[in-house]
């Protein structure tokens, strides 16, 4: 199928507007996740949010995966070994791998030779974001972040928490913030998502994509607690890798829409959903894949209009169905629309960005 060329979005975006506003006197309240962004102004910075090393399951050292992320152009990077805080980079060379790490080099396995030697990196001098965090695993996997609560490892003495509430209640006990991860490999239902997100403010992402696109059922589960949390509770989506080994570098990443690259800002485009994610299938080495240049809500004639390069199509999802294909959608035109809709681009090679949710209301 045909990229779409900018210009036509345009003119498209003209010829409908026109008509909308000649032909219906409604408005619309639409919640615009995007409305402190400036398009032209904010930077665009790569970011994944999963990732391990040879500190739990991984199975390369922490150096090495900062380094890989770096050459591929990722701005923003959590480490996030299972129930251990690796950070601060800038002390990688005092840290320990995990037993399971040593036992693995002892048996000959497929662990790579080296990586259990550690060197420090300096994010600064990267020109990158390190986020302290780590992967709560005990129960639902969960990302914790700009936080240093952990699990027993090991047989250590640390801090200790069973269930899912103890986990997310001492993280924000410790000014953390939380995204629950993989969704699809669990059998909890809708009403359990939607219980945790109502009940704590800090918990902000969900992840819907993983280490390609194991779990499917991740966007199932994401559309159907928006369908329920909105319009009171927003409930961001990202993209991971899950990185163990090096084949996993570079399928899935987020790109934070910020006025600069800092982890205070960095935080609060986590927290407030400014970003949009994506799945690239044949990873950097495939073809260019959909990039958001601007997004433009009309709220008094009903529009939202996306303008990306390296599309082929854009189509548009309320409550888990497709509701219109097209980079201008007209909420006056289409019947039986939800509480939100959100933007899928689909690029070459099954690539795919997806925007988060507009929530909307007929006036």
């Amino acid at each position: 199928m045909h990229r779409i060329n900018k210009n036509l979005v345009f003119v498209l975006v003209a010829t409908l507007t026109i008509t909308v506003f000649s032909g219906c006197s409604a408005s619309w309240d639409i919640d615009n996740p995007y409305d402190q962004v400036n398009w032209k102004r904010h930077g665009q910075y790569k970011a994944n949010f999963h990732t391990h090393t040879t500190r739990s399951d991984g199975r390369i050292n922490p150096h090495t995966v900062v380094d890989h992320y770096h050459e591929l152009g990722y701005n923003i990077l959590a480490i996030t070994d299972h129930n251990l805080v690796t950070y601060p980079w800038t002390n990688f060379s005092m840290m320990q791998p995990s037993q399971r790490s040593i036992n693995l080099m002892a048996s000959q396995s497929d662990l790579m030779p080296g990586h259990l030697n550690y060197e420090d990196r300096d994010p600064r001098l990267l020109g990158m974001i390190d986020i302290e965090a780590n992967e709560l695993s005990s129960h639902h996997h969960m990302g914790s972040f700009f936080n240093n609560h952990k699990r027993p490892v090991y047989g250590q003495s640390v801090d200790f928490t069973v269930t899912e509430q103890e986990s997310i209640e001492d993280v924000a006990a410790k000014n953390g913030i939380v995204m629950l991860y993989h969704p699809g490999r669990y059998d909890r239902t809708t009403d359990w998502y939607v219980n945790i997100y109502t009940t704590y403010d800090h918990v902000f992402g969900l992840e819907v994509y993983n280490q390609g696109d194991r779990y499917p059922e991740d966007r199932l589960m994401w559309d159907s607690i928006l369908t329920y949390t909105l319009p009171e509770r927003q409930v961001w989506a990202f993209s991971n890798d899950d990185m163990h080994v090096e084949s996993h570098i570079g399928r899935n990443w987020n790109i934070m829409l910020l006025p600069e690259l800092s982890h205070d800002h960095v935080r609060m485009g986590m927290e407030q959903g400014l970003s949009y994610f994506v799945y690239a299938p044949e990873g950097h080495a495939g073809p260019a894949v959909p990039v958001i240049d601007q997004i433009r809500v009309n709220k008094r004639r009903g529009t939202i209009s996306i303008t990306a390069s390296d599309v082929e199509r854009i189509v548009w999802i309320s409550e888990g169905r497709q509701v219109y294909e097209g980079p201008v959608i007209d909420l006056n035109e289409i019947q039986g629309l939800g509480k939100y809709v959100r933007a899928k681009l689909h690029g070459e090679a099954n690539s795919v960005a997806g925007t988060q949710a507009f929530v909307i209301n007929r006036r």
